[in-house]
């Protein structure tokens, strides 16, 4: 499942309006020679690797990137620049994508590239519709093994996905509603405990006023209930025979804690009202809440979207919260998006130039980092703390949490390795039954590792 906030940036052109930016304030969407997206491609120019046979690429991806100014422009970049490599996009809702992906590869259809997040794209490794990369990456001057830093293979040694971007976990917060509750801002380096946050985010809660302010906004994504768990036990979803492992001691900790914040500090909106609303990750953008924990994507609506989203308020950002058993730690969770080459491919070798020229050339112009490392970071740093000058964020806090700290413990954001798909879906199903009360969080766990055991063991017998 992708984050719904990644798709609205980009359906929304919710991009940055930076100097290097491939939109660059352009009504067109065009990038001029300076934009990261230029220069990313020239960073990464390399040998000739491009084809002489005329070939035409089917890429398969949701259509919240495709119909985006952003990838329209790239696509015309790219076919300057490869003239002998076409490209027809499929371009797929995301609700429809999962299910539009399995009919087409299941059924033998030419698919040359496709998108998804570390879900998808392990749910498409365990049904064998990838093949592995390392061989064709060499083709074409990639190493997967040094040239996405430490990007571990997939399965049996091998590599199976060319990943774009890793997430960057933050929080996030409103300095006006702290300074309405005279609570002192978190500190920039050292995050607070999990523990320390449910008490910052009760001090911050005013259900008073004309408009409720909550202390803390949170998705209704899995990784908002069990992430805390993630950060204990090494992102540990499964246990060492392959089967459940969300019913174990850190997760159910986890959940507990949201439901001490949500249901007894009344320091997060109950989640039956949060459904019945509609609330969407865009909500927090209000000013009716404290903070936040979130990735990068929150930074473009910080930084270049006040038209659209109005404030009176100044943004701040700190490192995520930690466990207490990991105090002064900074801790990310880690979730890759990525490109894949179907078995049915006709045309892996091209397929994987336009990967390489997606991750250094449209990734860029949407204002994220991706994980290829000829791809400097430098000035996306700093393009990124200009833009957020205006909050009062500076070019230290931004390198620091928007990837440059070497010394970061990434732990799995959510499961990718059995049954992923199943796996959260039927979490995210029936976990607000805890929530409501209708069932203990024993009872909930027990049912997810039932359902989910059973769907890993059909996918083994498959």
């Amino acid at each position: 499942m992708i984050k719904k906030s990644v798709l609205v940036l980009a359906a929304s052109a919710m991009v940055f309006s930076l100097a290097a930016c491939g939109d660059n304030g352009n009504k067109d969407g065009s990038a001029g020679s300076s934009t990261p997206a230029a220069s990313g491609s020239e960073a990464v120019a390399s040998k000739d690797s491009g084809s002489d046979k005329e070939v035409t690429l089917k890429f398969l991806n949701i259509s919240e990137y495709m119909d985006s100014t952003e990838f329209k422009a790239f696509l015309e970049r790219f076919q300057v620049k490869y003239p002998n490599i076409k490209v027809d996009p499929i371009s797929v809702p995301h609700e429809q994508y999962i299910n539009k992906r399995n009919i087409m590869l299941a059924s033998g259809e030419q698919v040359d590239l496709i998108w998804g997040n570390g879900v998808e794209q392990f749910d498409a490794i365990n049904k064998g519709f990838l093949m592995p990369l390392d061989d064709i990456a060499k083709e074409v001057d990639v190493d997967m093994s040094k040239d996405f830093g430490d990007f571990k293979p997939d399965k049996d040694g091998k590599y199976y996905r060319f990943p774009i971007q890793q997430n960057n976990w933050m929080l996030y917060y409103n300095k006006k509603v702290f300074d309405d509750a005279k609570v002192p801002y978190p500190d920039p380096k050292v995050p607070m405990t999990w523990d320390e946050m449910a008490v910052v985010a009760q001090k911050l809660t005013n259900l008073n006023g004309k408009d409720k302010v909550y202390g803390m906004f949170y998705n209704n994504w899995g990784m908002y209930f069990y992430g805390y768990g993630s950060q204990l036990n090494n992102g540990k979803f499964y246990t060492d025979d392959g089967n459940v492992n969300i019913n174990a001691p850190e997760f159910k900790r986890s959940l507990e804690w949201m439901n001490d914040v949500m249901n007894v500090k009344k320091a997060a909106m109950p989640i039956g009202e949060f459904i019945q609303n509609n609330t969407d990750f865009l909500s927090y953008w209000n000013g009716n809440y404290g903070m936040v924990v979130g990735a990068q994507w929150y930074a473009q609506l910080a930084a270049t979207q006040k038209d659209k989203f109005p404030r009176d308020w100044k943004a701040g950002i700190a490192p995520m919260p930690v466990p207490t058993e990991m105090a002064g730690k900074h801790m990310n969770w880690s979730s890759i998006d990525s490109l894949a080459i179907p078995k049915n491919s006709k045309n892996a070798k091209e397929a994987l130039i336009l990967a390489k020229e997606y991750i250094a050339d449209y990734t860029l112009s949407t204002g994220a980092l991706p994980m290829y490392t000829k791809v400097s970071k430098d000035k996306y740093f700093e393009d990124l703390a200009n833009a957020l000058k205006d909050d009062e964020i500076n070019l230290e806090q931004v390198t620091y949490l928007f990837g440059g700290d070497p010394n970061v413990i990434n732990v799995e954001e959510k499961p990718v390795l059995g049954a992923p798909q199943e796996y959260e879906s039927t979490f995210l199903d029936i976990i607000s039954q805890y929530y409501t009360g209708s069932k203990t969080v024993d009872e909930v766990l027990s049912v997810v590792k039932e359902k989910v055991d059973l769907a890993i063991k059909e996918q083994q017998n498959n």
